[in-house]
């Protein structure tokens, strides 16, 4: 479960902010949304709103950068691409500095915090600690890392002169099953990210669980039908083709991209919807084709499915960026509510998102400690604050608020009365 994520001098962030999804005591909030591991009270949902460009892509970015780097150091530790280290470019204090990525979390009911710093071309630092005791396991700093022999014994002499400058010294100590570090990597490993630029990725995820999965085919189906898309059933199928049968795409590019006798997979996607008669009653079953009958808020319903059904099952983290895009604010509202139960989500995932849809500023969806905005400065930082650490009265229209720029994070539009257009002729 994820405590916090913190991040400093990537992208447009400069200064340090914090992602919490603990949450605040005000009992006053929807209880629902929180649950309870050992000590510590955890949301289930975050959401940050923001004008373009003002960074709510960047927090997701920037956990994708952490997480990549988790996975991926060991892989990546021979090539000379440089590290994803995409400083703040704005300001001579951070330029060519060190990024800054730590993420607080809770492991076999402890609580650790685990971080590094990396510039382009090496790890500067790295830390796991654990809360209780208030122990620190072990910090590197560039070659050099310290380890508690009394408490993390995992981390032995041989291992670190394993690790190389471009490795992460937690992702060594994971390839050699060292339980600490494996079971933060599975939980990092774990988590879901999904973007608005690579949605074609989560629609084959879902397809590929669709056919591999009958469990998971049946949750879809209900899932869709329950979106009220007047879908009936489903069925989708899958056979391999020679490219040259490959049809849309012209032969001079078939045979620029595919070797002769390459084979791909090409899948059938087909949505029954009811047909009724005059009367209303129900007659026959229509098939539609998914990709160029469907709108777009179903087909992007239907790709979401199977990741959120994933979470929900088992207690896994989320992040979405851009929720809204192709769904209409009802259905933005119904995917909040499920993270938001006892019912739908007994096992407590957790969801994270940025989005512009106002209609969830609503203490019937999210708590106030759920809302994060986020704003860029006069000089190009970007900052992140709840809307709990705003003094608001219970009851308060947070939506009509926020749109009256109450608490900042809206676009600046300026005066468009004295810009010309040039006339055609």
């Amino acid at each position: 479960m994820l405590l916090n994520f913190k991040v400093k001098n990537f992208r447009s962030i400069k200064e340090e902010i914090v992602l919490d999804l603990q949450a605040t005591s005000d009992d006053a909030m929807k209880s629902d949304a929180v649950f309870n591991c050992g000590n510590v009270s955890l949301l289930k949902c975050a959401a940050i709103y923001g004008p373009n460009a003002s960074g709510k892509s960047n927090i997701f970015k920037a956990f994708a950068v952490f997480r990549m780097m988790i996975l991926e150091s060991l892989l990546r530790s021979n090539t000379q691409v440089d590290l994803p280290n995409e400083f703040f470019k704005l300001s001579e204090d951070t330029e060519n500095q060190s990024s800054r990525f730590e993420m607080t979390f809770l492991l076999d009911e402890d609580i650790f915090s685990y971080g590094f710093e990396i510039d382009k071309k090496s790890i500067t630092a790295e830390w796991l600690k654990q809360k209780k005791g208030n122990k620190i396991l072990f910090t590197r700093k560039k070659q050099e890392i310290k380890h508690n022999k009394n408490y993390f014994s995992e981390a032995s002499g041989d291992l670190k002169k394993k690790t190389t400058e471009r490795v992460l010294f937690l992702t060594l100590l994971a390839s050699y099953d060292q339980p600490i570090s494996k079971k933060t990597i599975q939980l990092i490993q774990k988590t879901g990210l999904i973007s608005g630029a690579e949605r074609a990725n989560t629609l084959n995820y879902t397809i590929d669980q669709f056919l591999n999965n009958s469990s998971m085919a049946e949750k879809t189906k209900d899932f869709i039908v329950k979106a009220d898309f007047g879908v009936a059933d489903i069925k989708i199928s899958k056979k391999i083709i020679s490219a040259k049968e490959i049809k849309n795409i012209p032969d001079k590019f078939k045979e620029l991209f595919f070797k002769e006798d390459s084979k791909i997979a090409e899948h059938s996607l087909i949505f029954f919807h009811k047909k009724y008669d005059k009367h209303g009653k129900e007659i026959a079953s229509i098939p539609l084709n998914f990709f160029t009958e469907e709108s777009d808020g179903t087909q992007q319903m239907f790709a979401l499915s199977a990741p959120i059904i994933d979470a929900l099952e088992n207690g896994k983290i989320l992040f979405i960026d851009e929720l809204e895009a192709n769904l209409h604010p009802v259905l933005c509202q119904y995917l909040v509510s499920i993270f938001n139960s006892k019912e739908k989500n007994p096992n407590n995932a957790q969801f994270i998102f940025t989005t512009h849809a106002v209609s969830l500023l609503d203490e019937d969806y999210l708590r106030r400690d759920e809302i994060y905005f986020m704003d860029r400065d006069e000089k190009g930082t970007t900052e992140l604050f709840s809307l709990a650490d705003i003094s608001e009265r219970k009851g308060v229209n947070f939506a009509k608020r926020y749109l009256e720029g109450r608490y900042k994070a809206l676009p600046y539009i300026a005066d468009f009365e004295n810009l010309k257009f040039s006339k055609q002729v």
